[in-house]
């Protein structure tokens, strides 16, 4: 499955399990881009100094999983999988952090179809649920993590 265009919408229903989306862009973990994050949102010294990341248990600097999680969650929204519909989500599960990030590494996010699901209480919305998966540019995972997404229903009769 690719994205369709910024204007489109998409609903619960053009979703299959097994189901693949198409994630194209890339997001490249810099020494600046490291550091900065790390310096607003993770200030420790394995994110931030060189010299105390050597002598920690990574052997260098590293990027914050923190920061690898929220370059592919840009990389899922530039990919507008939905079109004009937003990425609303209601949970994460199975979060994983299995390698670390290196500054240097190019990520890049793929998306498999778990699970679609009307719901019970909202007849016009409905529960998709994601695997989303991070790999850097060796194709390593790096990250894996389960998303929870409520997208709309289309209405009776246009389907």
């Amino acid at each position: 499955m690719s994205g369709p265009a910024a204007g489109d919408r998409r609903y619960l229903e053009d979703f299959l399990a097994g189901g693949r989306i198409a994630v194209p862009g890339a997001y490249e973990m810099t020494p600046d881009r490291v550091r900065a994050y790390a310096a607003e949102y993770d200030p420790q010294p394995i994110h931030l100094d060189a010299d105390a990341a050597a002598a920690g248990m990574f052997g260098g600097l590293v990027a914050s999983g923190w920061h690898s999680l929220s370059a592919t969650m840009r990389l899922m929204v530039d990919a507008r999988p939905f079109g004009a519909t937003p990425l609303v989500g209601v949970g994460i599960d199975g979060l994983r952090f299995l390698a670390p990030v290196w500054p240097g590494d190019i990520l890049r996010a793929e998306a498999e179809v778990l699970d679609v699901r009307a719901s019970a209480s909202r007849p016009g919305r409905g529960f998709l649920r994601l695997r989303i998966v991070t790999r850097n540019q060796r194709d390593e995972r790096v990250l894996t993590q389960d998303w929870t997404l409520l997208l709309p229903r289309r209405a009776a009769g246009q389907e």
